[in-house]
């Protein structure tokens, strides 16, 4: 048995082998609680629509099961020949039993009296915590547990009884549902597991306030999706005008820095001056051609150096590696490969 569809308001498994001997009477589970509330018999008794459905059930296997709130719907697949005759009528029962729901008044009362025990809920396993809100809900007069005079079944097939095999095995499967995963049950009787303990936490959570227990409300919002509309709803400012961009850049103040050649830095600082000043005017006037892809000076002269820098004497990469190699205290290693990552090209 496998959940492949997980909608928090519609579960729907499948497939269902045929139902083994004694499994559904010895564990103490969901489905142990589910059958002693429908019927003491179930237990046992070869006699009543359990005893006769327990042998159905190992014979006819059962396709997939669907739970909605106050509702089960059950695919019987009757035919166990691996390929039946062309133009053979395959029977495919399909029962539905339907559950009445608590009302809304039932839900907050049961979410009222559960909300003390929320702390020590959440470090109990499933079975445990259903096993818990029935109590509590029983011991204040609301049932959780469905009778079995509650349960009001229809089939596709041809039997005139108010409970046929095929809704009985339906009723017994919902069982293995509950050893599997307990909380459907709250699902059934018409809240959402996700909802239900949603109201726990929050007193003013919807599914609290919303009247109808089969129209339940949808999912709430992501947080991001309520954020993301906030903020698509708040008027944001103007961007700042920008800047006029002088023509040239200004001429760095260079401080007094040990260690340094006034005239390597100097043109450290000028040509660092030059590349600021004509990205930022590629970023100011994209149309026009003041840099290339590399980052380089478009206005740049054949021989490299542009107009600021070609006013300073040439001072060999060489000789630039070595003041700056005694001024940081790196190795010649370490600076190249800075002075690499920089750009710079000598």
């Amino acid at each position: 048995m496998t959940l492949t569809n997980h909608n928090p308001y519609r579960m729907r498994f499948t497939p269902f082998a045929p139902l083994p001997d004694d499994e559904l009477y010895v564990r103490a589970g969901g489905g142990r609680l589910w059958l002693d509330a429908l019927s003491p018999r179930a237990k046992g008794a070869a006699k009543g629509p359990f005893g006769r459905a327990r042998s159905y059930a190992r014979t006819a296997p059962v396709t997939h099961l669907v739970i909605e709130p106050g509702t089960i719907r059950c695919w019987i697949n009757e035919d166990t020949r691996p390929a039946p005759a062309p133009g053979t009528y395959v029977p495919q029962p399909n029962p539905t039993v339907h559950i009445p729901v608590l009302d809304h008044g039932q839900w907050s009362d049961l979410t009222v009296i559960t909300r003390h025990h929320a702390d020590r809920l959440a470090r109990l396993p499933a079975e445990d915590v259903l096993q818990e809100i029935t109590s509590t809900g029983a011991r204040n007069g609301i049932r959780l547990m469905p009778a079995l005079e509650q349960c009001h079944a229809s089939c596709s097939c041809s039997s005139r009884s108010a409970l046929c095999k095929h809704a009985a095995t339906a009723l017994l499967q919902v069982a293995r549902c509950l050893d599997a995963m307990p909380l459907v049950l709250l699902l059934l009787r018409g809240r959402a597991p996700v909802d239900f303990f949603a109201g726990l936490q929050d007193p003013h959570h919807p599914s609290l306030h919303h009247d109808g227990a089969r129209h339940l409300p949808p999912s709430p919002a992501t947080l991001a999706q309520i954020a993301h509309d906030q903020w698509e709803r708040v008027a944001r400012p103007s961007l700042p005008p920008v800047p006029v961009l002088p023509e040239q850049p200004a001429t760095p103040v260079l401080a007094v820095a040990d260690g340094f050649g006034g005239r390597t830095l100097a043109g450290l600082a000028a040509e660092t001056a030059q590349r600021a000043h004509s990205l930022l005017r590629t970023l100011i006037h994209p149309d026009t051609d003041t840099a290339d892809p590399a980052g380089n000076i478009a206005e740049a002269d054949r021989d490299g150096y542009s107009r600021t820098s070609r006013q300073l004497p040439t001072i060999p990469l060489q000789q630039r590696l070595k003041e700056l190699q005694e001024a940081t205290g790196m190795t010649k290693a370490e600076l190249t490969q800075a002075v690499r990552d920089w750009g710079l090209s000598g």
